[in-house]
């Protein structure tokens, strides 16, 4: 009777450590994916949806998913009538607006669970990409296939993919035979990346993905490792630093490389030393960030050579808003009567807004016992 008693109390306990469990669950997506779930892929596969049917001349089927794209999804009128006009000067076998009843319907529900996305990100993704409601979910193909494949070959968890699917959603309408696989296989190979490496480059710029490898990828990199004299361990870790080096033209980049290398006075070598220590630098604008940071340094610190040295030290200081950190604390600083060199801007560049409050409000202090203590003495000296 005990052992009864016994192995009830631990089904009961079971039982209930399951339900709370799934309590911390979000509303939306109480099925959880995880690379390698097999159970995942049984569960998908007893899920499929209805196959692909349309009836392109059907007024009533056209009507009631326009009032579903419009009332559930938020697309507007002129988005609607852009895609019915499209779909009429294509022949095809239809578009999102031919499906029959209730599959629009299916494929968002199942599209938001498998990704665990709120309203709003599964309407902005749709609306992003309408066609990828056009795509047979089920098929080998298909958007199911793609993010199983997405998701076990990028080593992510449900968050990472969720991630890298919201801020590229046209990745689900690419061919993973065609493009995402020889992709990935070529910047592997290309940079000697690891998995954990080569996923952590696609979350960081996903539109990687859309690049061809002839055209973009192969010639881009050939051209950074010759300009910068780079082995290709240090263009690899180039590379890891800032992927989006990737989707650059070179002839944005040579005027850069000649602006830093001319106005900072750098041999080749300490050229490819600055950005290898901070690739950032690329991705600014000479006109609007390179130029004026550089001349700010300068008219700060009253001298340029002290200025080259302070900025080749540390390439990050070309990184600073001038409007909203650079100026504004110059001028607390000379307002306190801070003495300007080049240890004071690096604390202007870096310190975070309480740290430098801080600091203004005792640079402040000091100043009114200064003055306080100079009109004392002007008073008795009268």
């Amino acid at each position: 009777m005990m052992g009864e008693t016994s192995f009830l109390n631990f089904v009961l306990l079971t039982l209930l450590f399951a339900i709370a469990g799934n309590a911390f669950q979000p509303y939306y997506c109480h099925q959880q994916y995880r690379v390698g779930n097999i159970l995942h892929q049984q569960d998908y596969n007893q899920r499929r949806l209805v196959q692909l049917s349309y009836a392109p001349t059907d007024p009533s089927i056209l009507e009631q998913n326009r009032q579903y794209l419009s009332n559930t999804l938020g697309f507007s009128k002129e988005k609607l009538d852009k895609i019915a006009a499209s779909q009429r000067g294509k022949r095809s076998r239809g578009s999102i607006l031919n499906l029959k009843i209730g599959i629009l319907d299916d494929r968002v529900s199942w599209l938001q669970n498998r990704l665990c996305l709120t309203d709003n990100e599964i309407k902005k993704i749709i609306q992003s990409q309408p066609s990828i409601l056009w795509n047979q979910s089920e098929s080998d193909t298909g958007i199911g296939s793609k993010i199983d494949y997405l998701q076990n070959r990028l080593l992510l968890d449900d968050i990472l993919l969720r991630k890298v699917i919201i801020g590229n959603p046209s990745i689900l309408l690419m061919s993973v035979e065609d493009n995402i696989e020889p992709t990935l296989d070529w910047l592997q190979g290309s940079l000697q990346l690891d998995d954990t490496a080569l996923s952590k480059v696609i979350q960081r710029q996903p539109t990687i993905l859309h690049l061809s490898i002839e055209d973009n990828l192969e010639p881009t990199l050939q051209w950074l490792q010759n300009r910068l004299q780079l082995d290709d361990d240090a263009l690899g870790k180039t590379i890891k630093r800032l992927p989006s080096i990737l989707g650059t033209t070179t002839g944005k980049m040579e005027p850069k490389l000649d602006w830093l290398q001319q106005r900072l006075l750098l041999s080749d070598e300490e050229l490819s030393k600055m950005i290898q220590q901070y690739p950032t630098l690329l991705s600014f604008s000479i006109e609007n960030n390179l130029e004026p940071t550089f001349n700010f340094y300068i008219d700060a610190l009253g001298n340029e050579g002290e200025a080259l040295v302070f900025v080749t030290r540390d390439p990050s200081a070309f990184s600073r808003s001038l409007e909203n950190r650079l100026k504004p604390r110059l001028k607390q600083a000379l307002d306190t009567g801070m003495v300007i060199d080049s240890k004071l801007m690096r604390v202007i560049m870096v310190y975070p807004n309480d740290q430098w409050n801080g600091k203004v409000t005792r640079e402040m202090s000091k100043k009114w016992v200064r003055d306080n203590e100079k009109a004392i003495n002007e008073r008795n000296n009268k």
